[in-house]
């Protein structure tokens, strides 16, 4: 047989077809595989990358793109959660610590009203109930304050605090409730004048929750001691009275010792306590030593 130049170039055609065509199926069977691993991630919100099986550069470059597409889009989602979850758990915080001033003013508003009560006992009671409406006042507008900084990733507004009188404030707060127990808080500071660069609100918040932690979960006094060494340590001292109680979980969400003996608590005190700590650039660990609870605070 003859082989021909004719011949030669209709086998060369048909070698080339043949690979177009397998090329051709090989990317339709690739662009269907992307196709369905594109949608099943995008229902699923995998975190899987996704593949090529065509080792075409422009495809490869095309999927990269929508791989870098997608771990954005992850990313912001899961951005919006947590801070969605945040903020609602901050609200159920917020809300409970916002019921506790109104319900002890609306008591002693309703002893003036159904007492006989003489002028002094009278004007005691009314300095309460406006200790009391300060108070929700404040926790007011540390609510909006904080649900900017959550949900909007607002940045947060730092300035100069003396940290001494944020906590005299925070004790304060708290000193009728521990007198009416026959307990005491035990303040012990280096110096008086201890000025750090933070947010006040959030540091308010922060001691609030610890010492409010303390009074719910505690039966004796509290010492909060501030000491200044190569960094500022601020701790919050009471007893143990709950021998199970865990740590290394104590900053977590909704952690709780028993259900039964947290006095109405949510357990989100300690852990809105840990996430202002950090954002304002400190530390906070909790540690049992010889029967007390001691919970540290470093910036």
């Amino acid at each position: 047989m003859v082989i021909t130049m004719k011949n030669i170039i209709i086998v060369l055609l048909l070698i080339i077809l043949f690979i177009v065509i397998f090329y051709l199926v090989l990317m339709k069977r690739s662009l269907k595989k992307f196709a369905n691993d594109l949608e099943r991630k995008v229902s699923d919100k995998s975190n899987v990358l996704l593949t090529c099986e065509v080792g075409d550069k422009d495809l490869v470059r095309v999927i990269e793109r929508v791989n870098s597409v997608l771990d954005d889009n992850t990313r912001i989602r899961n951005d919006y959660e947590n801070k969605n979850e945040s903020l609602q758990k901050m609200i159920t915080n917020v809300s409970h610590d916002l019921r506790t001033p109104l319900t002890s003013a609306l008591g002693y508003i309703d002893i003036i009203l159904r007492s006989d009560l003489a002028d002094d006992d009278k004007e005691r009671y009314l300095k309460v109930i406006e200790e009391r409406l300060k108070r929700l006042s404040v926790l007011v507008n540390s609510f909006f304050e904080f649900s900017k900084i959550i949900s909007n990733d607002e940045k947060i507004v730092v300035s100069k605090v003396n940290l001494v009188n944020v906590l005299e404030k925070s004790i304060s707060n708290y000193y009728e409730d521990f007198s009416k127990e026959d307990r005491v808080i035990q303040f012990n500071f280096d110096k008086r004048n201890i000025v750090i660069d933070s947010n006040e609100l959030m540091l308010s918040r922060i001691f609030d929750n610890l010492i409010g932690n303390a009074f719910k979960h505690s039966t004796g006094d509290l010492i909060i001691n501030v000491r200044i060494k190569s960094q500022l340590i601020t701790e919050f001292i009471n007893d143990l009275i709950y021998d199970d109680l865990d740590v290394n979980q104590i900053f977590d969400e909704f952690y709780t010792v028993d259900i039964s003996r947290t006095k109405g608590n949510t357990g989100l005190g300690l852990a809105i306590s840990k996430e202002f700590v950090e954002e304002l650039g400190g530390t906070i660990k909790a540690e049992k030593d010889n029967g007390k609870l001691k919970i540290t605070i470093t910036f």
